[in-house]
C-alpha cells in the first residue's frame, strides 16, 4: 500500500472537523478525496484535500496507530523546514537555536493553523490552497532585505507544487492582535477607564516605513517600482454588487449601489498609476503591540480577490484605506462591547479624528512613495462593498461592521 492510499484509508471517513483549525469548525464541507500526499519526516507529512464545493486544503498530519491531524503537541512544525522533495523549502533568515521543541497552539488566525515554537518562531500552515499564496512571502524577504524590522523577521517557507504550505517567522514576545489591544483601548475610553488612543498616527508612520522600505530595490524585487493600470480591479468589485447576499444586508449595499459604480469607475479610467510590492488587505488585525513596540504582520493578501487579480503590486492607496476603515471598523467593534447606547456616537467621533491622524502621519513621513487621492477615495468607498461579501462568504459573524458603516452615512 502506498502512502497515499494509506492516507486515504484513515481519513476518508473522519469528520472534516477533527482536520482543521478550531476557528474553522463548522465552516468547512465534506471531503470529497485526499489527492495527494507529501512526507515531512518519519511518521508525518502533509495532505492535499478536496471539499465537495472544490475548495483544496492543505492539511499537516501525523502517523501513531493511524493517520490523523498533527495537534501542536506532535512537535512536527520544526522538521518541516528540513522537508524532502516534492515539498521545498526556501530560506530567507538564519533560525534561532531551538532546545526544548516546545510546541503549542495560537488560535488568534481566523484562516490558519498557527503553531509557537519555544516561544521563539512561530509557524503558519496555510491552511486553504490559494493561488497567489507565495505572493506574502516574497513581499517579506523583499521588505527584510531592504532592511525593513518593524515585522516579524521571515525565516523560511515551505512550499509544494508552487503553492504556499507553510511560513516560519521570529515570534514576538507578548504581542497582542490588533483586534485585541486596538478594541480595548477604543473600549477603555468609552467607558471612562482609560484616555483616547493616541496610536493612529503611529499606524500611518508605519504604514508609511513599510512602503518606503518597499520602495527600494533589492535582491529579492530588483524593480520595486513601476506604473500600471488598475482598471482589472473594476470588473471585480462590479461583481461583488452582484454577490447574493442576506436581505438586511443586500438592502444596504444597494443603497449605495451609486458610489460604488462611481468608484468602480475611477479605478477603470485610462492611466497608470505608481504601484510597488505592498502588504494588501491591511487591517487592524496585521498590527501587533508587543515587548517592543508595534509591527505589521501577516502578508497573506485579500481572500476576496480572485487568483487573476493576486498581484505583487499594487498603489499605497491600497493599504491607507485599509488602515482609514479598519479604524472605523475598530470603533465599531469597540462600542459593541460597550452596554451604552450613545457607545457608537463616541466611537465614531473618536474614528474620525484617528483617521485624521494616521493619514496626516502617513503624509508627512520622508520618503514614503506617492499616494493618489482619486484611488485612496475609491478604495475607502469600496471597502464596505468587500466587507460585506467576505462576511457573507467566511465570516458571518463579522457583518455587523460592513452594516453600521454602511448604516452610518458614511
Amino acid at each position: 500500500m502506498t502512502l497515499l492510499d494509506a492516507v486515504r484509508v484513515d481519513l476518508q471517513g473522519v469528520s472534516v472537523d477533527d482536520l482543521v483549525p478550531a476557528l474553522r469548525r463548522g465552516q468547512v464541507s465534506d471531503i470529497e478525496q485526499v489527492i495527494d500526499v507529501a512526507p515531512l519526516a518519519d511518521g508525518s507529512a502533509v495532505a492535499a484535500v478536496r471539499l465537495v464545493d472544490g475548495r483544496e486544503l492543505f492539511i499537516p498530519i501525523v502517523h501513531d496507530a493511524h493517520w490523523r491531524r498533527a495537534e501542536p503537541a506532535d512537535g512536527i512544525s520544526t522538521a518541516a523546514f528540513d522537508a524532502p522533495p516534492p515539498l521545498r523549502v526556501e530560506h530567507v533568515n538564519a533560525f534561532p537555536v531551538l532546545d526544548a521543541l516546545q510546541e503549542r497552539g495560537l488560535d488568534v488566525d481566523m484562516t490558519n493553523d498557527v503553531r509557537i515554537i519555544d516561544d521563539a518562531v512561530a509557524v503558519k500552515w496555510h491552511f486553504q490552497r490559494t493561488s497567489g499564496s507565495l505572493i506574502g512571502p516574497r513581499v517579506t524577504a523583499h521588505l527584510s532585505a531592504a532592511g525593513f524590522t518593524e515585522m516579524p523577521q521571515p525565516l523560511a517557507t515551505l512550499i509544494w507544487h508552487d503553492d504556499l504550505v507553510a511560513t516560519a517567522d521570529r515570534f514576538l514576545p507578548n504581542a497582542e492582535d490588533g483586534w485585541d489591544w486596538m478594541l480595548d483601548d477604543v473600549r477603555r475610553m468609552l467607558t471612562g477607564e482609560g484616555p483616547a488612543p493616541g496610536w493612529a498616527g503611529e499606524i500611518g508612520r508605519l504604514t508609511a516605513r513599510m512602503h518606503a522600505a518597499s520602495a527600494r530595490p533589492t535582491s529579492v524585487i530588483e524593480q520595486p517600482l513601476t506604473h500600471a493600470s488598475l482598471a482589472r480591479l473594476g470588473p471585480h468589485y462590479r461583481a461583488l454588487l452582484d454577490e447574493p447576499l442576506d436581505p438586511q444586508m443586500q438592502d444596504a449595499v444597494q443603497r449605495w449601489r451609486g458610489r460604488f459604480t462611481d468608484a468602480c469607475g475611477v479605478l477603470e479610467r485610462p492611466r497608470d498609476v505608481e504601484v510597488l510590492p505592498i502588504r494588501r488587505d491591511l487591517h487592524p488585525g496585521q498590527f501587533l503591540r508587543w515587548r517592543d513596540g508595534i509591527a505589521v504582520c501577516d502578508f497573506d493578501g485579500s481572500p476576496t480577490l480572485p487568483a487573476e487579480l493576486q498581484d505583487l503590486r499594487g498603489p499605497t492607496a491600497q493599504d491607507v484605506a485599509g488602515i482609514l476603515r479598519g479604524l472605523d471598523h475598530v470603533a465599531i467593534a469597540a462600542a459593541r462591547r460597550v452596554d451604552d447606547p450613545v457607545a457608537l456616537t463616541h466611537a465614531r467621533a473618536w474614528a474620525v479624528e484617528a483617521r485624521t491622524e494616521a493619514l496626516t502621519a502617513y503624509r508627512d513621513t520622508p520618503d514614503v512613495p506617492s499616494l493618489d487621492e482619486d484611488v485612496l477615495t475609491a478604495l475607502e468607498s469600496l471597502s464596505p462593498l468587500h466587507e460585506a461579501v467576505y462576511a457573507s462568504r467566511y465570516l458571518p459573524r463579522w457583518r455587523y461592521v460592513p452594516l453600521a458603516v454602511l448604516d452610518g452615512g458614511w
